[in-house]
């Protein structure tokens, strides 16, 4: 029962929703119902589960690329927004308070979120924290068997704060947190996303903080909030493969028409993360070159995977 129940929850993922299409779409192929005396309704019931399945998993992905890429097309002169050609229309800060380790993205190609790909993660973060509250990193043979308990992370249960004022635009505070287990992608509810907070900045940008534990949204729909308040901590809800942060802005609400945005945070330090190199060594992956992955323009700062990165304004947690 448990395998079943998994399988439906990972079905949420495109890639489960391929094979089971793609199942179907066989089965319609080589089998002839009336050769196994199949009734007719029956044999139209497997036509429309493809036909749903079909639109489930490829049309649906192709909407949620093509579209934004469209519109995205038409409103930007048919580029995409980069540190070059785009500029953020508020202050923005890092959406923790601390020092946490971005571990995933960048500002630019080759270092974007999910490998670049259009819609509205492009431009987006994951962060974490990989060093203990002494200072201590895993060893190099430790990096593969991670903690499978989720409040063993140092960054579990953090508080997330807002990046600026804004007005709470959607949320999702039910979803239960993901099983973790050696680095690998666990998704235990039908939500990839899980637990999360949309906070509408200005008319055309709006922040995006997702895999929050689970009941910990302290704001609702409609509030108002600022700079610095804590909104919500960190958990490993949705699709993770330990805990952490997944951080974007971008330019709607709209999942459909929502496009990503580079950032650029305010006032903020950012160094060369030792933890993130070994973790990289110790997993026989490529370390980023320090110095191409921060950028800096006057107080503001845009970076990349492999940095330490903290607010300097000594920022601290406004619950109220």
């Amino acid at each position: 029962m448990k395998k079943i129940k998994g399988f439906l929850i990972n079905y949420t993922h495109a890639s489960h929703r391929c094979f089971v299409a793609l199942g179907v779409f066989l089965i319609l192929m080589f089998l002839d119902g009336r050769a196994f005396d199949v009734p007719s309704i029956v044999w139209q019931i497997f036509q429309v589960i493809f036909v749903v399945l079909f639109i489930n998993s490829v049309v649906y992905p192709l909407t949620i690329l093509f579209f934004p890429t469209l519109y995205m097309f038409i409103r930007n002169g048919f580029k995409l927004p980069t540190i070059e050609t785009y500029t953020n229309k508020s202050d923005y800060i890092l959406p923790f308070t601390g020092k946490w380790t971005v571990g995933n993205g960048g500002f630019r190609k080759g270092e974007y979120h999910s490998g670049g790909r259009f819609g509205s993660e492009r431009n987006a973060y994951d962060f974490n924290i990989m060093e203990d509250e002494d200072g201590t990193t895993p060893d190099d043979d430790e990096w593969g068997a991670l903690p499978t308990n989720v409040e063993e992370y140092p960054c579990y249960g953090k508080d997330v704060i807002a990046i600026a004022d804004g007005v709470v635009v959607k949320i999702s505070n039910n979803h239960p947190d993901s099983r973790t287990k050696n680095l690998q992608a666990y998704c235990d509810t039908w939500s990839h996303r899980g637990n999360y907070v949309m906070i509408k900045h200005n008319d055309s940008e709006y922040s995006l903080t997702v895999h929050l534990m689970p009941g910990s949204v302290i704001v609702k729909k409609g509030d108002k909030v600022k700079q610095g308040q804590v909104i919500a901590r960190c958990g490993n809800s949705g699709n993770c493969t330990a805990p952490h942060i997944h951080f974007q802005l971008q330019s709607s609400k709209n999942i459909f028409l929502a496009y990503s945005l580079p950032i650029a945070f305010t006032n903020i330090k950012a160094q060369e993360s030792p933890a993130h190199k070994a973790f990289c060594e110790a997993l026989g992956r490529k370390p980023v070159i320090f110095g191409d992955n921060i950028h800096v323009v006057g107080n503001k700062t845009y970076i990349g995977r492999g940095l330490d990165v903290e607010n300097m304004n000594n920022i601290k947690a406004d619950s109220d």
